[in-house]
């Protein structure tokens, strides 16, 4: 008995040997877990203001490259075809260079909100631009389906170019010719010129010669905005700045060009032409300009229409534009003058011409004297006038 009570002793003690005490490690742990969630939230936060800062600078980016104003000669005509989907467009977006993963463009495209919003159309773009200003691009406007180009010639009254317009079916001739006869302050050059009895139509050698793609729906008022902002962009500063130097008004400027335009046949014999105006202009004795292309003018807006010779009875028309009855230059331009003809009534040669013909192959012939003018019409078969 004692023996097992020995044994039950010294199990109760074995026991109470192996049976150690558990440290207390929790505070600890709970400092570390803690760390390591402030470090993760640190983390966070870094990486959150980084993703911000670059989102917040692609957007910006991406706006600002929007804004720029696209033509087709400095961006590229990018189709959107009906029924395309965001895979769709970023795979042909990849096609012609303008990104480099579509993965990226088909998820920022879903996250911004911008896979319901493209339409079907053609729109302008540049590989300048950043995924967002594409998006932004793809999912404006597109462009409306140009029509043919819209050729306005130069040396044409705004008579006989709204005729050519309206028999190629561009316009509605009655319209058009409404507008011209309107007057227009909006641009500082038309500021000043007014409708008179003598002009009918104060936009006459305004409506600059050039070919213009017009949007579908354009107006007549459209295409007649379009040609005045042409010649705004086309008569610099440094032409007003000219015509200051030599005391004409615009539309004077505008007046000897149309004259120019319409008496030479070359180019070449612009700014020639032009010396003869100038002397004229400024001589005391020789203030008739006596120019054929003025009683053409004067001819048309009598009902008389372009005659392919101007003979003496068309000289006795009394109008205004007649330069051989009324000095100077005439109450307004008689065509539309394309940029050499302003530019040579601005700067022409330095002569001491008074007088010019055409010969018959078109070539001008010059003289100082009207003796020598007299003697060379007769030495090429030409008969005219002082």
């Amino acid at each position: 008995m004692q023996k097992s009570n020995t044994l039950i002793k010294n199990g109760e003690k074995d026991s109470l040997k192996t049976i150690k005490p558990k440290k207390k490690r929790r505070p600890k742990k709970k400092r570390y877990l803690f760390l390591k969630f402030l470090i993760l939230v640190l983390v966070c936060v870094i990486v959150f203001m980084t993703c911000a800062l670059y989102g917040y600078r692609f957007i910006m980016e991406g706006t600002a490259q929007a804004a720029v104003p696209l033509t087709e000669e400095n961006g590229i005509v990018f189709k959107i075809p009906s029924g395309a989907r965001t895979v769709n467009i970023a795979e042909e977006l990849k096609k012609q260079g303008f990104i480099e993963d579509t993965r990226i463009y088909r998820i920022l495209s879903k996250i911004l909100g911008f896979d319901n919003a493209y339409k079907a159309g053609r729109y302008i773009i540049s590989k300048d631009m950043n995924y967002y200003a594409l998006m932004v691009r793809l999912t404006g406007e597109p462009l409306k389906n140009p029509t043919q180009d819209i050729m306005i010639p130069e040396g044409k009254t705004v008579l006989e170019t709204a005729r050519i317009l309206a028999a190629q079916g561009y316009i509605d001739e009655g319209k058009f010719l409404k507008i011209a006869e309107r007057e227009n302050s909006v641009f500082d050059f038309l500021k000043d010129v007014k409708a008179t009895s003598s002009r009918k139509y104060p936009l006459e050698g305004y409506l600059y010669p050039d070919t213009y793609k017009m949007d579908e729906g354009w107006t007549e008022e459209d295409l007649i905005e379009r040609m005045l902002n042409e010649f705004d962009r086309v008569f610099t500063d440094e032409y007003r700045k000219r015509a200051e130097e030599l005391g004409m008004a615009i539309d004077e400027v505008v007046t000897l060009a149309s004259l120019i335009e319409m008496e030479a046949k070359y180019p070449a014999d612009f700014k020639k032409i032009s010396s003869v105006f100038h002397n004229r202009l400024n001589s005391e004795n020789l203030r008739l300009l006596q120019s054929d292309a003025t009683v053409q003018y004067a001819r048309i807006y009598e009902g008389l229409g372009r005659t392919s010779a101007v003979l003496y009875k068309d000289l006795e028309i009394d109008h205004p534009y007649n330069t051989y009855i009324h000095e100077g230059l005439p109450p307004g331009p008689i065509c539309s003058p394309r940029i050499d003809a302003i530019e040579a009534a601005l700067y022409p040669e330095k002569t001491n011409y008074y007088y010019f013909f055409a010969a018959p192959d078109g070539t001008n012939i010059y003289n100082e004297t009207l003796e020598g003018h007299i003697r060379d019409q007769q030495k090429y078969g030409v008969s005219g006038y002082n």
